[in-house]
């Protein structure tokens, strides 16, 4: 049996954690991805799904269209070779904002005995009490809280986040799959100092392709091209 192969069986078990890590990838990129692997081979993920998201709720319009972004996506997955991700179309598709509570409520109802697991960076984890139906969410889904450059994770054990994690807080990768949600769990991934603006605002410059090929994987940066992406001063998301 191939490693994919593996791997998707795996993840068809109907109690295999399914983990999902949202973003507008606009446009996808390594740290997107390399983050996204390593989080799936240190947890034990059989599948960890990319989720691009139509209608930001906290962030401004992405550059890029919705089905743009999505081909981007799978271009980058391919490029990465892992056969632990995968890009899920489901906020794209769907004619409401891209509220969390509506994208795990889905699920659930499709993946009714799977641990849910969200993938979070600990800036976006800060501001969860201001999401919609936040409470709800943790009875949809655990929470997986990474490190950002200039944010360690920490900082979610505070007096302020308490009413967030006390009660919910485990060590323990293996609760993570015993359980179909409820638990936050803090880890700890390599930096990538690598951001999405960044890479609008090499492209607008007019930057040639070598300043932006440790970037992005090769063929997003054709598509980039190909279709004329970014090539407008950004506005930095």
């Amino acid at each position: 049996m191939s490693l994919a192969s593996e791997f998707q069986a795996q993840a068809s078990h109907p109690t295999a954690p399914l983990a999902l890590m949202g973003g507008t990838f606009d446009p996808v990129h390594w740290g997107h991805l390399r983050v996204a692997s390593e989080t799936a081979a240190a947890l034990r993920l059989p599948e960890l799904r990319l989720v691009p998201s139509k209608t930001p709720v906290h962030r401004t319009r992405p550059g890029a269209t919705e089905a743009q972004r999505f081909d981007m996506l799978e271009l980058g997955i391919s490029a990465l070779n892992d056969p632990a991700l995968r890009a899920e179309n489901r906020e794209i598709t769907r004619a409401t904002p891209s509220y969390t509570a509506f994208t795990l409520e889905s699920l659930r109802t499709e993946f009714p005995t799977r641990p849910l697991i969200w993938v979070i960076g600990v800036d976006a984890f800060l501001h969860i009490h201001t999401w919609f139906q936040w409470r709800r969410l943790f009875e949809l889904a655990h929470f997986v809280v990474l490190n950002r450059p200039g944010f360690a994770v920490s900082q979610v054990l505070s007096l302020e986040m308490a009413d967030v994690w006390q009660g919910r807080l485990t060590r323990d990768i293996d609760a993570l799959h015993a359980t179909t949600h409820g638990r936050v769990y803090l880890h700890t991934v390599t930096p990538q100092a690598i951001s999405a603006t960044a890479i609008r605002n090499t492209i607008a410059a007019g930057e040639a392709d070598q300043a932006l090929l440790a970037l992005l994987p090769a063929p997003v940066l054709a598509y980039i091209r190909a279709h004329h992406l970014y090539t407008q001063s950004p506005i930095a998301t």
